[in-house]
């Protein structure tokens, strides 16, 4: 199998651009109940049918999102990625099917900490604070708080209740086994997949495991920079971070 650039890219905030914050032309790319969530913009389309297009470069979503999350994303005609990383790098879709061989290497990675994510899901379902509150997927847990600037000192309380790893972003936290990690699950595939490099781009804590062990990281702002410990690490230039990220990552073909 040739060698191929890997560019390992997580989705909300990063290709995809919210709701929150979209602008009048873009392009619609996930709803739910009615209610349109996530777009990409225009000239993002437009430059992931370039990358996709080429033989030398594999486009790999990396999310937090369930399979079932991430199957709602409909990418530009013809461009849907054969390849995704879903529940934070544990479970592998190949063309929206889990990889079986994958996902039990994971199960085997996770194990060891179902015990306690199971105990930590029951007491949490007790919490007032916290919306939703349940096992994705049998890989992490995730919670959901009712108020966004509470999150922060939720956090750090539920920190304390284990010694499993904690991250939040918004409104919510995630409990994360080894086997749900971003950067475990990028290396994993990087080495399945015989990729001679790869770029990395993401827009929160989360995604620093992936961010770290890239030979190229891509972040939007300063905030994000001082987070990430790879000294080749590449602030966005642009307004617009997913146009930065496919551009620079183009140039690299």
């Amino acid at each position: 199998m040739k060698e191929k650039i890997l560019f390992a890219c997580d989705l909300d905030n990063t290709l995809l651009v919210s709701h929150r914050i979209k602008s009048e032309n873009d392009i619609c790319a996930e709803i739910l109940e009615g209610k349109e969530l996530s777009f990409f913009t225009p000239l993002s389309c437009k430059l992931i049918e370039e990358i996709t297009a080429d033989e030398n470069v594999i486009l790999l979503p990396v999310t937090t999102r369930s399979a079932e999350q991430y199957k709602r994303i409909k990418f530009p005609e013809g461009c849907t990625p054969e390849l995704a990383l879903v529940c934070n790098g544990a479970v592998l879709l190949k063309n929206g099917i889990p990889d079986e061989n994958w996902y039990k290497t994971s199960q085997k990675l996770s194990n060891p900490y179902m015990d306690e994510l199971k105990r930590l899901c029951t007491k949490y379902n007790e919490y007032d604070c916290f919306k939703t509150v349940r096992i994705v997927d049998d890989m992490f847990l995730f919670l959901h708080c009712h108020n966004r600037d509470e999150t922060e000192r939720i956090a750090v309380e539920c920190k304390k209740d284990t010694d499993i790893l904690l991250e939040y972003a918004g409104s919510k936290i995630y409990l994360f086994p080894p086997a749900a990690n971003k950067g475990v699950g990028v290396r994993r595939f990087a080495e399945n997949y015989k990729c001679k490099s790869i770029i990395s781009a993401g827009d929160s804590p989360i995604d620093c495991s992936m961010l770290n062990i890239a030979d190229i990281a891509l972040v939007p702002d300063e905030k994000m920079l001082n987070a990430v410990k790879n000294a080749n690490t590449l602030i966005c230039k642009d307004d617009i971070f997913s146009e930065f990220i496919l551009r620079y990552v183009i140039e690299q073909i």
